[in-house]
This record gives structure tokens, sequence and C-alpha cells, in this order.
């Protein structure tokens, strides 16, 4: 009878090439992220974990993010308005990712008036969420078990914005009038291949308004959908991410 050091020596070959395979997949293809801070509410809650494409805008060389910013090989396609993405902020180091949503694309020029997003001088639409809709949005989000938030400062809006193609995408926001309007006055440009990105718990996230706008080498995946939450909302599981 062979001992367990000999059955795994025996098959160390085969565990290796299974193991490089895994982490290949998941550097190249498909990645978990769980969702670390409050920013993309009420959409996105803090402990839910997703399932990221990182084949979405090209090919990743696999493993190249250990050493720094990915490499892209075979870029297919950009970011679009609306996208949530995962990247490495300017501010940060490369253990650090972020997720955001994609607002403004190179050569837009993004401004606000109050809390309302301009590009190139046009808002983004948003509507009111109100009545029974939103108590139920935001009961079902747990506002909030640590009193970070007073729900009766809060508002939601289905917020839409127009991709490349033409198409509508709509997707939730929150404001909070427990916070002033510190951007009134400021006005981004963006450049070629950069993106600007915000959160869409809008006056609770730190984006593009603090750190500028991002390269599109420092993007490792869209966000795909949800798989699990700790919040044990089970409708949401498995529901893409708008």
């Amino acid at each position: 009878m062979s001992s367990p050091f000999e059955f795994y020596k025996k098959r160390l070959p085969l565990i290796v090439v299974l193991l490089a395979v895994i982490l290949g997949i998941r550097s190249s293809i498909i990645e978990p992220f769980r969702i670390p801070t409050r920013s993309m509410l009420p959409g996105l809650m803090t402990g839910d974990f997703l399932f990221a494409n990182k084949l979405r805008y090209g090919f990743h060389l696999p493993f190249s993010e250990y050493f720094g910013n990915p490499i892209v090989i075979g870029k297919t396609k950009s970011p679009e308005r609306g996208d949530v993405i995962i990247f490495s902020p300017p501010e940060a180091g490369q253990e650090s990712l972020y997720i955001k949503r994609v607002i403004g694309l190179p050569g837009d020029r993004i401004s606000f008036n109050g809390k309302t997003v301009l590009i190139n001088g046009e808002p983004l639409s948003k509507i009111e969420i109100t009545g029974t809709d939103r108590d139920q949005i935001l009961n079902s989000r747990g506002f909030d078990p640590d009193r970070r938030y007073d729900p009766a400062k809060l508002h939601l809006y289905e917020e839409s914005t127009k991709t490349a193609e033409g198409s509508t995408r709509t997707y939730l926001t929150m404001e909070d009038d427990s916070y002033a309007n510190p951007n009134a006055a400021n006005e981004y440009q963006v450049p070629e291949d950069h993106f600007f990105v915000m959160g869409d718990n809008r006056d609770d996230t730190r984006d593009s308004r603090n750190f500028g706008v991002i390269a599109f080498r420092s993007i490792r995946a869209q966000a795909l959908l949800i798989w699990f939450s700790w919040n044990l909302n089970f409708e949401r599981i498995g529901k893409p991410i708008r």
C-alpha cells in the first residue's frame, strides 16, 4: 500500500497543471470579486460576491497583473457608458481594486449642475423613485444596520445613459441630503484612452471626482453578475449587473 507522500508525488505534475489552469482562468477569463464598500449602493451591496468578465475588453496575458497593470493582447472593445468595471485606481497600489460605473469616455467633458451629471453639457436623464417603490428598495437593501444613513434624507433615481450603439443603459443611483455638493464648479476633460468613473452611491464614494480619470490599462474586468451575498437576499443571486 503506497504512502500519502508517494500518492501525491506521483500526481504532482497533474496537480501543478490543474493549479496553473485554474489560476490562468482566474487571471485571464473570469474572476470572483467581493464588493468592499457602500459606494455602489443601491444596486450592489457591501458583501456581494461577483463574477467579473476579464475578456470583455481584450485578452489578459495570464499572470501579468501580478507584476503591475495587466497586459492586454488584442484589445476587442473599449468600455461603454454605464459599464460597471473593476480597476486599479491611480491613488492606490496594484493590490487595491475599486468597482465603479463608467460615466465619461475619451473626449467627453464632464461637469455638474447641482448633483446632476452633465456630459458635454447634456444632463444624464434621471427619474426619482418615490413612494412604495422607494421604500421597497431601501428595505431590501437593509438601510441601515449601522445607522450610517438617514432614510429620510436619501433619494433614489433611475438614471439612464446612451451606449456607443445608441441603446439605453438604465441603473439605480442614490443621493444623500446629508452631504453638500462639492462638485458644482468642477469640470473634467477625459483624455484619450482614459475614462471618468463614479460610484452609484453618489455622495458616499471615492471616484474620478477625487482621484481623476483612469487609464484603460488599469482596468481588470467588467462586473458580470452576483453569485452570492452575505446579505442572503437570494432573489438577487444570479442576476446580471446593470
